[in-house]
């Protein structure tokens, strides 16, 4: 039997999928065959499948590096539910438990095994490397590469770890890559003369449009939209402020809805999720970004953006979560230009500046001419910078061979004085170059949103296509249009620049 067909045996006896797309079948084809795989496929489209099927037809475990843990639950608790064998290991379990799981994997053989990049590292000698994985999978892969609008540092040390696992087929999966982040992915992975499976960057049953909503109109206009609209729907905002004032008003208008963010305790967040999942009630869903990555709620009729984004990356990839069903969606920016002092608010909250990385560098020369090791939490008390910055800084630092992990979550260095202080200048011209892409980014969202012209088309030029065809349905194109436009100037239509 050939690989392919057994690929679409097991995904239709095993996983319930009776008919895998295209691109799925070429991307798993190329991974049972041995070949590393970049694969950009918009949201809601399945790429999970993409390692589960091979995972499945591999005798040697398949690894899979998740951000997020919350995803990695309800991950694991899918494959569970169809009798797929797998694990997750992160820092929240139990040591009994973890003993229990280690065991498991020590086994061998076909096996998923869902962890974090941390983790990875810690026990990929130990424990990972004697099994001889077969496949290492990394999802959301744009976290990767700094030219990416969600820029993890530790997926920076993820190629090294494949060669610690003996070289195991690579597949990078990811929604959003621009051909400059795609680029990244493939050489700080060290993957090899991959093959590169793309699609548009949205679905085609997702309608796009824009609406031009001033602040002291914004509130009153995302209401009177909300009662005209389908639900159940997603509200984005960039603050919580502002998901509390929207649900405030929601419930005002006798709109159910909930609110979601990261100042609320896990428990009710994980509370709040699970009555929008499984709500037979058209209830809204407001809240900030920190919801929805894994969200698998196929009915949801649309997703406003109360608040602009910080790019076209994180507008697409929080769009996708409507219409998984492939039914027609709506996808809609309430744009003000006001809104985007925010985001060039939370960009500079993101990026190191250069005093703080002289400060960085300093405070580890202090610790390393004691010959001591330091941990991110402690360079950052020394340096007087956030944890983010400070996790951030020796992650790159490490990247330009500068200090090493010498043990788990101990930074350690051989470097001289002379070539810190050479590195931190490297640093801040890259964080500086890295910040005008960040200024980009937010440029072509505004262009977005103010274009006349196709913005699915808009989109995927972004994204690196030469000339797409219009889609028909957004409120620019002339099949409009289901969701009337505000009144509002527009820019003429001219090519947008990627991000990066």
């Amino acid at each position: 039997m050939s690989d392919l067909r057994a690929a679409r045996r097991v995904a239709r006896e095993r996983l319930g999928v009776q008919r895998l797309h295209r691109e799925q079948a070429q991307a798993i084809e190329s991974v049972l065959e041995g070949r590393d795989t970049l694969v950009v496929l918009p949201t809601g489209f399945g790429k999970s499948l993409i390692y589960q099927v091979p995972g499945l037809l591999l005798e040697r475990p398949t690894i899979v590096i998740s951000p997020l843990i919350s995803l990695m639950r309800d991950q694991e608790r899918k494959l569970r539910q169809r009798h797929v064998p797998v694990v997750r290991i992160d820092s929240t379990l139990r040591a009994a438990t973890r003993r229990q799981v280690l065991a498991r994997v020590a086994k061998g053989g076909s096996l998923i095994v869902l962890t974090t990049p941390e983790t990875l590292e810690s026990l990929a000698e130990s424990t990972f490397a004697p099994t001889k994985p077969a496949l290492l999978c990394i999802d959301e892969a744009h976290c990767i590469s700094e030219w990416g609008h969600d820029f993890r540092p530790a997926y920076l040390r993820l190629g090294a770890q494949r060669q610690v696992l003996g070289n195991p087929v690579m597949l990078a999966l990811t929604a959003t890559a621009t051909p400059h982040v795609r680029k990244d992915i493939v050489q700080r992975l060290g993957m090899k003369r991959p093959t590169e499976v793309l699609a548009p960057p949205h679905r085609p049953n997702l309608r796009l449009a824009v609406h031009i909503a001033p602040g002291d109109q914004k509130i009153t206009t995302a209401a009177r939209l909300i009662r005209r609209l389908r639900r159940p729907g997603v509200i984005y905002c960039s603050t919580t402020k502002a998901v509390d004032q929207v649900a405030g008003a929601l419930a005002r208008a006798q709109i159910p809805s909930a609110r979601y963010h990261g100042k609320m305790k896990a428990s009710e967040r994980t509370s709040t999720q699970r009555k929008f999942m499984k709500s037979k009630r058209r209830m809204v869903m407001v809240a900030t970004s920190a919801f929805g990555m894994g969200i698998d709620k196929p009915d949801i009729r649309y997703i406003v953006h109360y608040q602009a984004p910080g790019s076209i990356e994180q507008l697409v990839q929080e769009s996708g979560r409507a219409g998984r069903d492939g039914k027609r969606s709506d996808c809609i920016l309430l744009f003000d230009r006001d809104d985007l002092r925010i985001q060039e608010h939370l960009q500079k909250q993101g990026r190191a500046d250069p005093a703080q990385v002289q400060r960085v560098t300093q405070a580890l020369g202090s610790w390393f001419d004691e010959g001591k090791t330091v941990t991110p939490k402690e360079l950052a008390l020394s340096a007087r910078v956030p944890l983010t910055v400070a996790r951030s800084c020796a992650a790159q630092l490490e990247e330009l061979g500068l200090i090493t992990m010498v043990k788990r979550g101990h930074y350690g260095s051989r470097a001289t004085p002379e070539e810190l202080r050479a590195g931190a200048h490297n640093l801040a011209v890259r964080l500086e170059t890295l910040r005008r892409q960040d200024v980009k980014r937010l440029a072509a969202l505004a262009e977005y949103a103010e274009t006349g012209e196709c913005r699915s088309r808009f989109i995927r030029r972004y994204f690196g296509e030469a000339d797409p065809p219009e889609c028909g349905i957004c409120d620019n194109c002339p099949k409009r249009r289901s969701v009337p436009r505000s009144a509002g100037r527009r820019r003429s239509p001219k090519r947008p620049k990627s991000g990066s």
